[in-house]
């Protein structure tokens, strides 16, 4: 019978640990989905003075319920050069802060309304269109929140009559450090600081822990918070990415340490203002917030100058195959995930128009076959590129994304086989002439002038496409799809010149005389470019939303 009701203390405790959680993470994503691109908008303004710096940050984390989600956009907004990295570390601050408001409203007995709040959300999100159904299903984990929290207090009840666990609740509070470690560590390992202050708040209410203990779990909690955001630093190519991340931690830290020797004073200030022990574990860590704020904030722009001496940007690295503006971290937001993809997606287009459009024109221009060297060497970087951003935006369709965020998502991946296919065409034509070559065939001036006719209008076309692509602009996409016409009157002419003057239909480059071998190179050619063009419509189709 003991093992029976130990069993169900534990499986109800973590099914109100798993409900929170889940009420978390579902208020989160909903949230995100209902006003994640307001939201960036009116953060861009507000950043721009450092004053409100540690506003933008209490309203980041409020809304997205995360710190993390919250350094993702600081760094997008830095590398944008919306802000600097002095105001960043002030919205870092205010990180700090939102959590502590988050803590607050679950240290509230809010049971019954958590209840009215579930059935409010049920029936928005079920009468409810697009962006109300959002807004209902973040009332729905607002309420899943506080109930997961009445399961984990009444399930933490009977842990008073086991001794083993009374006694090292009571060793907690007498040896400071070791309760620093155990909320780092306890931080660290849920990922979620709110779900830890859960916990605690659960033990408080049953008088399992007292403050002695609480001031330094919720110390080691502050630095366990910033420990996932720290470890994917680690592999950020920005580097201010890695200056905020250690900045979070370095506060944390340093805060504790400043601390550490005046324990009992803060224990006092705790008290004194609450005789609640719940409300003493939300108190405890809005006040050490609002003592890092006081502690660091006056000094950012100095610790930023001092981040940039002890952590300098790179050198220009020479590795050609990492993301230039995509981190991993960012899919906690969709709508900067999204972003940093098409900006991706941009500087593949214009690779594939530098190294490979480009090049191929000077092969027709100039009869420069040099330029094959360089085509090849970037069809691997092409490779690359494709295959990883679509990975990223297949991880990134697992984290919830609004409707519009899924058709954005999709159309963008359209888009990259597109690209990828016109850069397999240019590999293509390169392995087709020096397969040429290796047969001693060379296309003379007169064949090179026929083809670089289609060529330039093709060429003119994607790069047309590709400032469509880049700012939207429908007019230059239309104009594309509406001179396709000619685009393949031209090529028709082309082919039906070049089989008039090879008088056959001979379709192959291992058989027949070299006239009939050249003829057919420049069928082949004219057949390559032209299929480049149908993959610029295609796109083009895209900008316009008629695909």
């Amino acid at each position: 019978m003991r093992t029976i009701a130990a069993l169900s203390t534990i499986f109800a405790f973590l099914g109100g640990l798993g409900l929170f959680l889940y009420g978390v993470h579902m208020t989160s994503e909903a949230l995100q989905k209902f006003s994640a691109k307001r939201l960036k908008q009116i953060l861009q303004s507000l950043t721009k003075k450092k004053v409100y710096a540690v506003l933008s940050g209490i309203i980041m984390t409020i809304a997205f319920q995360s710190s993390a989600a919250t350094t993702v956009l600081v760094v997008e907004f830095v590398n944008a050069g919306l802000i600097n990295l002095g105001q960043a570390l002030g919205v870092v601050l205010g990180s700090a802060l939102g959590t502590s408001i988050i803590i607050q409203l679950i240290a509230f007995k809010f049971l019954v309304i958590a209840l009215g709040a579930i059935f409010a959300g049920f029936t928005l999100y079920i009468l409810g269109k697009k962006q109300w159904k959002h807004l209902g299903q973040s009332l729905i984990g607002f309420g899943l929140i506080f109930v997961g929290i009445a399961y984990m207090s009444d399930a933490a009840a009977p842990l008073r009559n086991i001794p083993a666990v009374n006694s090292f609740l009571e060793h907690l509070g007498s040896a400071p450090f070791m309760a620093i470690l155990v909320g780092l560590v306890l931080t660290a390992a849920l990922q979620s600081s709110t779900a830890v202050f859960a916990i605690m708040m659960s033990m408080a209410s049953q008088q399992l822990i007292d403050l002695s203990a609480i001031i330094p779990l919720v110390l080691g909690s502050h630095i366990g918070g910033t420990v996932t955001t720290l470890l994917s630093s680690l592999t950020a190519e920005r580097m201010d990415a890695k200056r905020t991340a250690i900045a979070n931690t370095g506060y944390k830290v340093v805060a504790t340490l400043l601390l550490f020797p005046f324990m009992e004073q803060f224990q006092t200030l705790v008290q004194w203002s609450t005789s609640d022990l719940t409300r003493q574990v939300a108190n405890a860590h809005l006040f050490s917030a609002l003592f890092m704020v006081i502690i660091f904030f006056p000094f950012n722009n100095w610790l930023a100058k001092g981040l940039k001496v002890l952590i300098p940007d790179r050198a220009g690295s020479k590795a050609p195959f990492k993301f230039r503006f995509i981190e991993e971290a960012a899919k906690e937001v969709p709508a900067i995930a999204l972003k940093q993809a098409w900006e991706e997606t941009y500087a593949l287009a214009s690779l594939i128009e530098e190294q490979m459009l480009q090049k191929i024109a000077k092969v027709f221009a100039e009869d420069q076959t040099s330029a094959f060297e360089e085509v090849m060497a970037t069809e691997e970087q092409v490779d690359w590129y494709y295959r990883h951003i679509m990975r990223f935006l297949s991880r990134l369709s697992q984290k919830g994304l609004t409707e519009e965020q899924e058709e954005e998502s999709i159309n963008m991946q359209f888009i990259l086989k597109e690209l990828e296919r016109i850069g397999d065409t240019f590999v293509g034509m390169v392995q087709f002439l020096e397969k040429m070559e290796g047969q001693n065939l060379k296309l003379t001036r007169a064949e090179w002038d026929s083809l670089e006719e289609l060529y330039d209008n093709v060429a003119a076309h994607y790069t047309a496409m590709g400032q469509s692509l880049r700012t939207g602009d429908m007019q230059s996409a239309e104009e594309i799809i509406q001179e396709r016409p000619e685009v393949i009157r031209l090529q028709r002419s082309l082919q039906f010149e070049t089989l008039a003057q090879a008088g056959t239909s001979q379709a192959e480059l291992s058989g027949g005389s070299d006239e009939e071998k050249l003829r057919y190179a420049v069928l082949d050619m004219l057949d390559r470019i032209y299929s480049i063009e149908d993959n610029i419509v295609n796109i083009s189709q895209v900008v316009l939303g008629i695909v």
